[in-house]
């Protein structure tokens, strides 16, 4: 074990001495711009360059800005009332909160299956539900299995279900 980590370590300074040396002979010959070069090549593939001045008379007149407060203002009442609406929606889904099935699969640890619970709403906290397991003695009674569980379930609930 030790000669194998001794040659991966060596194997990782190789290597960023191999980086090094490609690094600096690469970034040896990089240049820098200036004007003359910039305005060599500019010349070289027939661009004109302009000046802040020319670039700003180019530029087409801003609106005003308090037109563009108005058209906000509307937008953001159009963003509220969409957001009313999904608002309605999830609600809706709330109250019908149907048991649903869900599969743990062979081989998981009891932290990972309270990390997929959390992730799929069945409980509030995984590291909580953890330690409610632990707590109560049972966290190695969970077994694996498709089950029939609910979003917002209490611990206690989620517990039983796991360990039946």
């Amino acid at each position: 074990m030790r000669t194998n980590l001794r040659a991966f370590a060596i194997g990782i300074l190789f290597a960023t001495g191999v980086m090094g040396v490609a690094y600096s002979i690469v970034s040896a010959g990089a240049t820098t711009l200036n004007a003359e070069s910039v305005q060599a090549y500019a010349a070289e593939n027939d661009l004109h360059l302009l000046s802040k001045e020319e670039y700003d008379e180019l530029l087409p007149e801003v609106e005003p800005v308090e037109e563009t407060k108005t058209e906000e203002k509307e937008e953001v009442k159009e963003e509220s009332k969409n957001k009313e609406e999904d608002t309605e929606v999830v609600e809706e889904k709330e109250e019908e909160n149907e048991p649903f099935e869900i599969v743990i699969p062979d081989g998981m640890a009891t932290y990972e299956i309270t990390a997929l619970l959390a992730r799929e709403g069945i409980i509030e906290d995984d590291k909580k539900f953890d330690a409610y397991l632990e707590d109560k003695n049972i966290a190695t009674k969970v077994r694996s299995g498709t089950f029939t569980m609910k979003k917002g379930m209490s611990y206690e609930e989620a517990a039983d279900v796991l360990i039946k």
